[in-house]
C-alpha cells in the first residue's frame, strides 16, 4: 500500500466544547458578591446551557444530572453545598484488592472529593460551605468526579466483578450506525496491516510505529466508542509511547490490530452507544496550545518534505491530526480545517497527501486563524 489512510466521518456530528467562558466569569462574579445561588447556576450554564432546565428541581437548588455511567447529584441550601455519586458495589470475592485500588484513587487521583464505602456500595462524596465554594473550586471537583468514574468504571467492573449502583442513561448505535463501524474498523486494520508489510523489509519502525498510532486514534475518532472498546483503543495508544525497544511496541501494536480485526459484533455492539457526557474529559481547544505543539511535528515535517520522505511526513502528520481529536474538543473553525485536510488527502499516494497535510500544518502553526477564547474554566 503506497497511499494515504481513507478518511471516515465521525459518528458524532460536532466535536465542539459547548464551554462558555463569558458565563463562567459571571459565576466568579456571583461568588465574589455572596450571591452563591445564582453563582452555581451560572457554573451549570457554562458548562452546558441546558443542565439545569433538563435536570434541576423547580427550586434550582438541586439537580441529578447523568455523566457515562454515573449520576451527580448537587444540592445546595442556606449555608453549604454537597455533591454525591452513586458508583459502584464493592464485590465480596475481590473486596480486599478492590478497596486497596480505591485507596490508592483517594491518595493519588482525586484532591478534594473522596470515594466512601456505604453499606457495600462505593460512593464519591464531597461537601463544603457555600462560602468556601469558588466556582474554579467546584468545576475541579465535578471534573474529577466524572474523570474518574469514566476511568475507573469498567476497570472495576471487569477487574473485580463490580456492579454499577446506577443505571446509566445510553443510545445503542442504529444497526447501520453498527454496519458502518465494523466496516470502518474492517478497513482501517486492512490499510494499517498493508502499509506495515510494506514498512517492514526496510525497518522503518518510526513510520510504522506512527502508522499503528495513527491507526488507534483514527479508529476512536471516527467511531467513539465506550467500554471495553475505549479501553483497549486508549491502552493501544498509551502503549506506543512506552519506552521499551521500538520492534517490541510495533510487535504488540501490530497484534492488537489483528485482535480487533477478529472482533465479533456482538461484542463490538456491546461497547457502541452514545452517553450523556456533563463534564468532558477533554480539553476545550485552545489554538495557542495546539500551534505550541504542532511546531516541533512541523520542524519535523519540513526536514522531511526537503528531503523527499513523503511517506514520513504523510503518518506523521496524520498521527498529529487525529492526536488532536483525542486531546481536545475541536471548535468549529479548527474542526473544519482539519478535517477538509484529511478528507482531500484521504487514498491519495504519499507525495500528494503529504502535500495536503503539510499545507494544513503550516496553516494551523503559522497562519491567521481565529483564535478561541480560553480552554477550560481552570486555566482562563
Amino acid at each position: 500500500m503506497k497511499q494515504s489512510f481513507t478518511f471516515n466521518t465521525s459518528v458524532i456530528t460536532s466535536t465542539a466544547s459547548k464551554y462558555n467562558a463569558e458565563v463562567f466569569d459571571s459565576s466568579i462574579e456571583a461568588y465574589k458578591n455572596g450571591d452563591y445561588l445564582r453563582s452555581l447556576h451560572a457554573l451549570l450554564d457554562a458548562t452546558d446551557p441546558s443542565i439545569r432546565e433538563k435536570y434541576g428541581n423547580p427550586a434550582g437548588n438541586e439537580f441529578r444530572i447523568p455523566h457515562g455511567p454515573i449520576y451527580i447529584t448537587i444540592k445546595a441550601d442556606q449555608e453549604k453545598i454537597s455533591i454525591t455519586a452513586p458508583f459502584v458495589t464493592l464485590p465480596e470475592e475481590h473486596s480486599i484488592a478492590m478497596m486497596r485500588e480505591v485507596a490508592v484513587i483517594n491518595f493519588n487521583d482525586l484532591d478534594l472529593s473522596r470515594l466512601h464505602l456505604k453499606e457495600n456500595g462505593l460512593y464519591f462524596e464531597y461537601s463544603s460551605p457555600l462560602s468556601f465554594s469558588h466556582p474554579r473550586k467546584l468545576y475541579h471537583v465535578l471534573n474529577e468526579i466524572c474523570r474518574i468514574g469514566s476511568k475507573y468504571d469498567y476497570e472495576f467492573r471487569h477487574t473485580f466483578g463490580a456492579q454499577r449502583l446506577s443505571e446509566p442513561f445510553f443510545t445503542s448505535y442504529e444497526e447501520k450506525t453498527v454496519d458502518y463501524v465494523g466496516e470502518v474498523i474492517r478497513q482501517s486494520c486492512e490499510e494499517c496491516l498493508e502499509v506495515l508489510s510494506y514498512f517492514e523489509p526496510s525497518r522503518r519502525f518510526g513510520d510504522m510505529r506512527n502508522a499503528i498510532k495513527a491507526t488507534f486514534l483514527r479508529l476512536i475518532y471516527v467511531i467513539q466508542p465506550q467500554d471495553r472498546l475505549l479501553h483497549t483503543l486508549q491502552k493501544a495508544v498509551r502503549d506506543m509511547d512506552r519506552d521499551i525497544p521500538l520492534a517490541i511496541v510495533i510487535a504488540n501494536g501490530k497484534q492488537t490490530i489483528r485482535e480487533l480485526q477478529e472482533q465479533k459484533r456482538e461484542e463490538l455492539v456491546e461497547s457502541l452507544y452514545f452517553t450523556e457526557t456533563f463534564i468532558p474529559a477533554k480539553k476545550r481547544s485552545n489554538l495557542q496550545n495546539i500551534r505550541e505543539n504542532y511546531e516541533k511535528c512541523y520542524k519535523w515535517a519540513a526536514a522531511d518534505m526537503s528531503s523527499g520522505e513523503y511517506r514520513s511526513v504523510c503518518f506523521r502528520i496524520l498521527c498529529k491530526f487525529y492526536e488532536t481529536y483525542h486531546q481536545n474538543q475541536m471548535q468549529e473553525n479548527l474542526d473544519h480545517l482539519l478535517t477538509e485536510s484529511l478528507r482531500q488527502a484521504s487514498a491519495l499516494s504519499w507525495a500528494e497527501a503529504a502535500f495536503i497535510l503539510y499545507e494544513t500544518l503550516k496553516t494551523i502553526t503559522f497562519g491567521p486563524l481565529l483564535t478561541n477564547r480560553g480552554n477550560n474554566p481552570i486555566a482562563a
